[in-house]
């Protein structure tokens, strides 16, 4: 249920105190009606929420080890990029050491 349909229905339900027998009557009929609207039963409605877990706490053990064998890969993943990004670096200097000291292509004979 939305938050603003449970404002509603706390609204109506207050009026299920009132002095006047109609004003009581219209309000049960509108808690209803709005249940209905709803598609929920009132089983559904007065139901405890089902407890809610923490995403950040892993109590899995088999999860944790998971996790950490996962970080440790992204880890190696990394330094390893960081190295072959070096050795791009490298290569690619030597390659412009190399066409600079390169002679001139020598003019074609047509």
């Amino acid at each position: 249920m939305r938050s603003s349909d449970a404002a509603k229905l706390t609204r109506i339900l207050a009026l299920l105190g009132s002095d006047q027998a109609g004003e009581r009557a219209a309000a049960g009929l509108a808690a209803h009606r709005l249940i209905t609207r709803l598609g929920l039963s009132w089983d559904q409605v007065l139901a405890p929420p089902p407890p809610r877990r923490s995403p950040s706490r892993v109590t899995d053990p088999s999860a944790h080890e998971a996790l950490a064998a996962a970080q440790s890969r992204l880890r190696q993943s990394m330094r390893e990029n960081t190295e072959l990004r070096r050795q791009i670096t490298r290569l690619q200097r030597r390659l412009e050491v190399l066409h600079q000291h390169q002679p001139p292509p020598a003019p074609d004979d047509d």
